[in-house]
């Protein structure tokens, strides 16, 4: 009889043991490993910053502060200032949706705070371990900024300049004169001067400026002056299908598809007219924080006046007034393509398309003033180009909205047009602008 013989295998349980203990470890291992990853990716990789929180660091008597937040929704939010051993709550809220802007007020007086050092915990979180502390060394400043008057222009007429300096230890001087805000320039250490465009209509000059310093605290003074009224003229002019045909229908290009001859003569009057003071508003935003121009400014040579500074225009087609407008400078005619100069020492800021005024170039002659120069049928200078009185520009043409051959020169005050009549008389700049510069 056969048996059948199967051989016995020895099992080492001791070592699949073992094993099994190395594999658990492995796994604990790895598992503590990803723990890890995942607490230091909450806590560091997707914590909460603050873009600006150094504003933090200068408390004024009263503050408002916008605070930008990056990399993660805020969740909750808390502000605490530290001041002589007390601890001042401005901040604890909380944002169900999540939130990258904090908006803070702080009424330094009002939660106890006073002048001098302090310490500012910001606080914030964006879920689950994700919480980051800010702690910044502070200074409240509770005293606002001083605000004098030292001299301003006297002869304050409709369409004139008026100038002003004051006298203040703050880090600016702003100033606002019916609806248009102007930033002082500073001159000298603690001095501010400007020049502000005297609107042509109104029998008040309100003026309303005020001084910040560094922290927010603000000083606030005001001056109510009266205006001396000035004559300006009114002109009826009727317009012919000639002019529309060869003049406003070119302008427009492909925009006159489609227009009667009195809604193409209104985009050009008003629509085009709009967008070049908005263009020339943005040219004379920054100026040269000096006086760069030398005496009187100078008319075109041996030119003559065809219009003025201020004059009432009514257009009328086939009888019926269709549009309005202003002239806001003085025409200038000589010979054709006259040469045109600088009328006084400053740098081109721009040479180019104007819109209405044609072929343009400005110059800015320091502390907010500015010349235009308009209708050109050349230029001759660049942007950047610092030019001296009397130096040949460009010539005299017929571009944009001219019914001839001319040269349109505007004065500019922070971008407003002026009345240019004052800027081309020595004696008047000397009286009302450089003598309140000088004082």
């Amino acid at each position: 009889m056969k048996y059948r013989y199967k051989p016995y295998t020895y099992k080492d349980t001791k070592s699949k043991s073992a094993s099994f203990v190395k594999l658990i470890r492995r796994l604990a291992i790895l598992s503590l490993v990803f723990i890890s990853f995942y607490t230091l990716f909450l806590l560091v990789g997707t914590r909460p910053e603050v873009e600006n929180v150094e504003v933090l660091k200068l408390i004024p008597t009263e503050g408002n502060y916008v605070l930008n937040t990056s990399s993660a929704k805020i969740k909750k939010a808390e502000l605490v200032i530290e001041q002589e051993g007390k601890s001042h709550l401005v901040l604890k809220e909380e944002f169900p949706q999540g939130t990258d802007r904090i908006e803070i007020k702080i009424n330094s007086k009002s939660i106890g705070l006073k002048e001098g050092k302090a310490t500012v915990r910001l606080k914030l979180n964006s879920g689950f371990l994700r919480t980051k502390q800010y702690v910044l060394d502070a200074n409240v400043d509770l005293t606002p900024p001083s605000l004098e008057v030292i001299s301003y222009s006297r002869d304050i007429r409709q369409g004139s300049t008026f100038a002003i300096k004051v006298k203040s230890d703050g880090s600016k001087v702003d100033l606002e004169v019916n609806g248009l805000k102007i930033g002082m320039i500073q001159i000298k250490k603690n001095q501010y001067f400007t020049l502000v465009p005297i609107p042509l209509d109104g029998e008040r000059l309100e003026i309303n400026l005020t001084a910040q310093d560094l922290a927010g605290n603000k000083t606030s003074k005001s001056l109510n002056l009266a205006v001396r009224k000035a004559y300006f003229k009114k002109e009826h002019i009727r317009l012919t299908d000639d002019f529309i045909n060869s003049v406003i229908y070119p302008l427009l290009g492909e925009e006159a598809r489609g227009l009667s001859p009195e809604e193409a003569f209104r985009k050009i009057n008003e629509d085009w007219r709009h967008k070049d003071i908005q263009k020339i508003s943005q040219i004379c935003k920054e100026s040269e924080p000096s006086k760069l121009w030398n005496g009187e400014f100078i008319q075109l040579p041996k030119s003559k006046v065809i219009s003025d500074y201020g004059i009432e225009r009514f257009y009328y087609y086939e009888g019926k007034q269709i549009s309005y407008s202003r002239h806001m400078g003085y025409d200038f005619a000589s010979v054709e393509q006259a040469s045109v100069l600088a009328s006084n020492d400053g740098v081109v800021v721009f040479v180019g398309d104007l819109g209405i005024y044609g072929t343009a170039i400005i110059i800015d002659h320091g502390l907010g003033l500015f010349s235009l120069y308009g209708h050109l049928s050349n230029t001759l200078v660049k942007e950047g180009q610092f030019v001296k009185k009397g130096e040949i520009i460009g010539n005299t043409g017929k571009t944009g909205l001219a019914l001839g051959d001319h040269l349109h020169f505007g004065i500019l005050i922070h971008g407003y047009e002026a009345n240019p009549i004052y800027w081309l008389d020595a004696k008047w700049i000397k009286n009302n602008i450089e003598s309140v510069l000088e004082q």
